[in-house]
C-alpha cells in the first residue's frame, strides 16, 4: 500500500510540474501558454529508500543518458545512472546505482569506447582525488592524485580532441581545470592547468575538434551598463594565456549569463535589465578569438517584456546549439527556445507548460537536434526532476 501511494504522488507531481497546454491548470490565465508546443515529460523515478534528487547531470552530447545523485533517507547520497536514448520514461529497473563513497561527488558523465564512464572526485585528507569509473560494473578505470589542496563538490565536463576538459569547483570562488586523455586506456593522462579562477562567475567552453579550451569569467568594471568578460585559453600541456577581454552593453544591469562554443566562436547569452519587474532582455553575442584578441562578430537581442526570466541554459551537439530560458507569470511557466549556430540566433517558439520555479538543469542533443532535458522543480521541501523532450527545430 505504501508503494502504491508513493507512485500515486509521483504521477500527480509530474502532472502539476510539466503538462501540455491542454492539461494545464487554469491559474495564470496567460495566453502565451496556449501557443506553447506540447511536449512529453515523465518523472525521474524515486525509490522508497530515497528522499529526493540532489542533482542531475547529462552525458556528453548526443549519447543519451543522465546521472542523478539521490539523497537517501539515511542521510547519505547515491549516484544513479540511466541510459535514456531519447525516451522520457526511466523505469526503476533501468536505473544503475554505482556507490562511490560518502565523501565523493560525481563531476560529470561521458562515454568512452561506447561505455558510460563517471568522473568522480574523492575528497580525502582535505585534498581532491580524481577517479574515472565504468558505470555499468562500477569498475575503477583510472585514478589520479590531483595537486588540488582544496576539496571539491561540483564541476562540469566538455568534450575535447582525444579526451575531455573538466572544471572542478572547490567552493563558491575557486575553480580548477584539468585535461584528461585516456591514451592507451590503462594509464590515463591527467594534466591540470596552471590557471585557476577565483571568480564567482566562471564557465568552461571548448570544441571537440581542439585539445585546448577557454575559461570565460565575468569581471566587474564599475559600470552597471557595461559588462566585461575575460577569456583565457587553456593548453593541454597545462599552460595558459590570456585570449582577451570583451566588453558588452548591459543597460539596466546584468541579471544572469552563460556561454557555449560553436565552431571557433564563443557565444554569450546575457539576461540584462530586471526581469522580476518585467523588463528583461536576452542578448546573444558571438565573439571571435584571434592572435590580436577578442572581437564581437554578431549579436542578437530578444526582448521579454512583462515576464520573469530564468537563467539561459545551453545544450550543444557541436555544430549548433539550443538555448533554453524559462519565462513565467504568476504560477506557470514555459520554455523559450532559441536556435544558435555560427551565423546567428533565431527564436523558435515556446515549449511545454511548467510550474513556477522550474529550471532546465541539464540535457543533451543528438546530431539531428533532438534530445532530452532534466527539469528541476520544488515539491514542498523536496527537489524533484522531470525528463522532457527538447528540440532545436
Amino acid at each position: 500500500m505504501e508503494t502504491q501511494i508513493g507512485v500515486f504522488w509521483v504521477v500527480i507531481s509530474a502532472l502539476l510540474s510539466c503538462t501540455t497546454p491542454q492539461q494545464k491548470r487554469e491559474v495564470s490565465q496567460w495566453v502565451e501558454l496556449d501557443r506553447a508546443a506540447a511536449i512529453s515529460c515523465s518523472p525521474w523515478p524515486i525509490q522508497e529508500s530515497e528522499l529526493d534528487v540532489a542533482s542531475v547531470s547529462a552525458t556528453s552530447a548526443g549519447k543519451g543518458g543522465f546521472v542523478a545523485t539521490m539523497r537517501l533517507r539515511n542521510g547519505s547520497q547515491l549516484p544513479v545512472f540511466a541510459e535514456t536514448n531519447g525516451s522520457v520514461v526511466v523505469s526503476k529497473g533501468s536505473r544503475k546505482p554505482f556507490p562511490i563513497g560518502r565523501n565523493a561527488h560525481v563531476i560529470a558523465v561521458s562515454y568512452w569506447k561506447k561505455e558510460p564512464v563517471a568522473f568522480v572526485i574523492q575528497n580525502k585528507n582535505e585534498r581532491a582525488w580524481l577517479e574515472i569509473r565504468a558505470i555499468r560494473d562500477n569498475r575503477m578505470i583510472s585514478r589520479m592524485a590531483t595537486p588540488f589542496s582544496d576539496e571539491a563538490a561540483s564541476g562540469s565536463l566538455i568534450l575535447a580532441e582525444n579526451g575531455w576538459w573538466l572544471q572542478v569547483n572547490h567552493n563558491d570562488m575557486l575553480s580548477s581545470f584539468v585535461y584528461v586523455n585516456p591514451e592507451n586506456g590503462v594509464n590515463w593522462k591527467f594534466m591540470p592547468s596552471a590557471f585557476q579562477s577565483s571568480s564567482r562567475f566562471t564557465t568552461l567552453v571548448g570544441n571537440a575538434k581542439n585539445s585546448s579550451s577557454f575559461v570565460v569569467e565575468h569581471t566587474k568594471n564599475g559600470d552597471e551598463n557595461q559588462s566585461q568578460f575575460a577569456i583565457t585559453r587553456l593548453d593541454e600541456t597545462g599552460k595558459f594565456s590570456e585570449a582577451g577581454k570583451l566588453s558588452v552593453a548591459t543597460k539596466g544591469g546584468l541579471e544572469s549569463w552563460s556561454s557555449s562554443m560553436i565552431g571557433q566562436a564563443i557565444i554569450l547569452a546575457l539576461v540584462r535589465g530586471d526581469s522580476l519587474i518585467g523588463q528583461g532582455v536576452l542578448n546573444v553575442i558571438a565573439a571571435n578569438i584571434s592572435e590580436t584578441g577578442v572581437s564581437e562578430s554578431w549579436k542578437k537581442e530578444f526582448p521579454y517584456p512583462d515576464v520573469h526570466l530564468g537563467e539561459p541554459t545551453w545544450l550543444s551537439n557541436g555544430s549548433g546549439a539550443f538555448l533554453g530560458i524559462m519565462r513565467w507569470i504568476d504560477a506557470e511557466a514555459t520554455m523559450s527556445r532559441i536556435k544558435v549556430d555560427s551565423s546567428g540566433a533565431v527564436l523558435i517558439g515556446d515549449s511545454g507548460v511548467f510550474s513556477k520555479g522550474t529550471v532546465l538543469a541539464a540535457g543533451y542533443l543528438n546530431d539531428s537536434g533532438k534530445g532530452l532535458g532534466a527539469f528541476r522543480f520544488r515539491e514542498k521541501e523536496l527537489w524533484k526532476y522531470n525528463l522532457c523532450e527538447i528540440s532545436s527545430k
